[in-house]
């Protein structure tokens, strides 16, 4: 893979709302904002209000979310949306 990007995959309760490679993913969560660029450590999350993507083109996209798990491992990311918070513990996550 090359690591100089990331492989982030985006999906929905209705299919793939992103696919691609791009250069950062940047995101909220409980403890504030964060970016994950590449060869970042392996992380998982609970995400919430947006994700920005930052393609390997430096273009900049928005996507307003609600909640979503993000995980990262080897210079990848999955994102999943449409997570109901109300029945995710933080401890079942870890």
């Amino acid at each position: 893979m090359d690591n100089t990007n990331i492989l982030l995959t985006i999906r929905a309760r209705d299919g793939i709302v992103y696919e691609g490679k791009v250069q950062s993913v940047t995101s909220v969560n409980e403890t504030g904002k964060f970016d994950i660029l590449p060869e970042h450590a392996n992380f998982i999350s609970l995400i919430k209000d947006t994700v920005v993507i930052k393609d390997i083109q430096g273009s900049m996209k928005k996507i307003k979310i609600d909640v979503g798990l993000l995980r990262t491992r080897q210079n990848k990311v999955e994102i999943y949306l449409g997570i109901d918070s109300s029945s995710t513990s933080r401890n079942s996550l870890l």
